[in-house]
Order: structure tokens, then C-alpha cells, then sequence
């Protein structure tokens, strides 16, 4: 109680010009790394610019957030508001992005509070975990070739595909079926062709099939999991 009301334990620090010149600087190598490793890792077609720098962005705001908040209660209090800024007005669709924004959040707090030893090695080894998970392509239902998907009507019949895929393919699974009310539905298949250059061909007969409205065709390392 007598901390509590110990005003002298809630006053701010003050950071020279220098040092926080330095976090800045410090936070905006870091936080460059992380959107760099972010742009060669990601997957899919949902890639946007404004996110990797709004990356940049969180990171040194967080340090100057943290810089301003100072230590003791307040610093309890100001880690609850930073993570705040997280509501955001638009929606974030892959749960990879809410991870990298919380490490960027976390790095630019370790830096405001000068751990510069934890921000530059947590940076270093959580960017070589996310390297290291990328090259192995981990949790991901298509371990290799293609994520094949049929939009389907109410004429198609399941069985007309087994002969295209017989004589194209080197092997398939199916993965997945969505299917609708009114009989249109969403077929997921796990491709693997036999040769590179049947692939056009295959998707021209695949096509043609009665019933089928739409193919698309993704490599396994670009395909968003269903």
C-alpha cells in the first residue's frame, strides 16, 4: 500500500537525446529485418505493403511507447495499452500476420526499455525459426506438388474426374469437400503431375467435365489452407 501510494516510485525516466536517438535507430534495424524476413516467407496472394510497413511502424512506436511509459506500475499498465493498437479497424485474415505484429510489439518493447540483448537475440532466433519452418513447409496438409480446386454445380458427377486424373497425375488425394444447399460445392485435391508439361492440357479436360464451373490450381508453398 505504501508503494502505491509512493508517488515517487510512478515518475517517468528520462532518456537523454542520445539514448533515445539510439532506440530508435536500434528499433528501426531490427524492425527492417523482420518485415525483410516477413517479405521472402510469405505465402498466397494476400500480400500487402501497407502491413509490412505498418511492421516498421509498430516496432519504433512501441519503443517510443515504452520510453514514455517509463517503469514500475506504469509500465505494467502502458504493456496492456500498447498491445491495444492491435485493433485495427480492418481485419486480419492470416493469423501469421496478428504473430508478427506481436513480435514486432515485443521487440520494440525490449528495445525501449534498452534490453537491447533480448531484442537482438529474439529477433535472430525467432526470425531463424520462422526461416526454418518455411523451408520446411510445416503444417501444411500439401507437402508438395499442387492444391488442386473444382467449383462444382449440381451435374457433376465424382467419377468423371478419375480418368483425367489416372492419366495425368502421379498421384492425388482428396482433401477436402464443400458442399451447398442448392448442390454447388468445392472439391480439394492434393496434386502431383507426371510431367511438367501436362499440366495445361489436364486443366483444358478438367474443364470440360459437365458440372464443373471453376479450376484453380496453386503450388503447395502459395496455397492458403482451406
Amino acid at each position: 500500500m505504501e508503494d502505491l501510494l509512493n508517488f515517487s516510485n510512478l515518475t517517468l525516466i528520462e532518456y537523454s537525446s542520445a539514448v533515445i536517438v539510439t532506440n530508435i535507430l536500434v528499433a528501426f534495424v531490427l524492425s527492417l529485418l523482420i518485415a525483410w524476413v516477413y517479405q521472402k516467407t510469405h505465402r498466397g496472394i494476400s500480400y500487402s505493403q501497407s502491413f509490412v510497413t505498418s511492421l516498421v511502424m509498430m516496432n519504433v512506436l512501441s519503443t517510443i511507447a515504452m520510453m514514455i511509459l517509463g517503469n514500475n506500475l506504469i509500465r505494467a499498465l502502458g504493456i496492456l495499452g500498447v498491445f491495444t493498437l492491435l485493433r485495427f479497424r480492418t481485419i486480419i485474415k492470416d493469423t501469421r500476420d496478428a504473430t508478427y505484429l506481436f513480435f514486432a510489439l515485443a521487440i520494440g518493447m525490449a528495445v525501449g526499455t534498452n534490453n537491447y540483448t533480448i531484442a537482438a537475440i529474439g529477433t535472430v532466433m525467432l526470425l531463424l525459426i520462422n526461416i526454418i519452418l518455411y523451408k520446411v513447409n510445416f503444417g501444411s496438409v500439401v507437402r508438395e506438388g499442387f492444391l488442386l480446386t473444382l467449383t462444382i454445380n449440381k451435374d457433376f458427377e465424382e467419377s468423371s474426374y478419375k480418368d483425367i486424373f489416372s492419366k495425368n497425375l502421379l498421384s492425388h488425394k482428396l482433401l477436402q469437400i464443400k458442399t451447398r444447399s442448392e448442390g454447388d460445392g468445392e472439391y480439394y485435391f492434393s496434386v502431383r503431375f507426371k510431367k511438367d508439361d501436362v499440366k495445361e492440357v489436364f486443366l483444358k479436360e478438367i474443364k470440360s467435365l459437365p458440372g464443373v464451373m471453376f479450376v484453380d490450381l496453386v503450388t503447395s508453398r502459395d496455397a492458403a489452407e482451406y
